[in-house]
């Protein structure tokens, strides 16, 4: 188990590192740009990657106090490209310090707040990971398009 925990630890940083890349290479002016047929700016992407983890990891783990204002994650849309890249840091700290917390038998636990489903911590923690990944190839193939525009 303390190999699941150094890996998870280590895929999360490789992967909020990868989502600070794809904001740095996104200009400002388009941030927040939704072309047709597309849901969700890269801004929404990043905000909504950052609630969802200090949620669920940062305060379901680490009761770190956080409060979600996940209505916000999709309505704000005055954030810096800079501001949204200090808070994907903030984040990539709140984890580590989670992580330094979780005990190996923890992983096999079950996640200690409430889900629609049951879920081990483990289990819920590469859940989440699906979901970060998933939003992040969402934003770099947005980028992408952005870039070509």
């Amino acid at each position: 188990m303390a190999t699941l925990k150094r890996d998870m630890r280590s895929y999360y940083q490789r992967d909020l590192d990868r989502l600070i890349d794809n904001l740095k290479e996104t200009p400002e002016e388009k941030l927040w740009r939704v072309p047709d047929g597309v849901s969700n700016s890269c801004g929404v992407l990043v905000q909504h990657l950052v609630g969802n983890l200090n949620h669920f990891i940062g305060e379901g783990l680490g009761e770190t106090g956080y409060v979600r204002q996940r209505d916000q994650e999709f309505t704000a849309t005055k954030t810096s490209k800079e501001e949204l890249i200090q808070h994907v840091e903030e984040l990539k700290q709140t984890l580590d310090q989670v992580f330094d917390a979780i005990e190996n038998d923890d992983f096999d636990e079950a996640y200690p707040k409430d889900l629609p489903f049951e879920a081990t911590t483990g289990g819920f923690l590469v859940h989440l990971y699906g979901h970060l990944n998933y939003h992040l190839g969402q934003v770099n193939y947005l980028r992408r398009i952005l870039f070509d525009e």
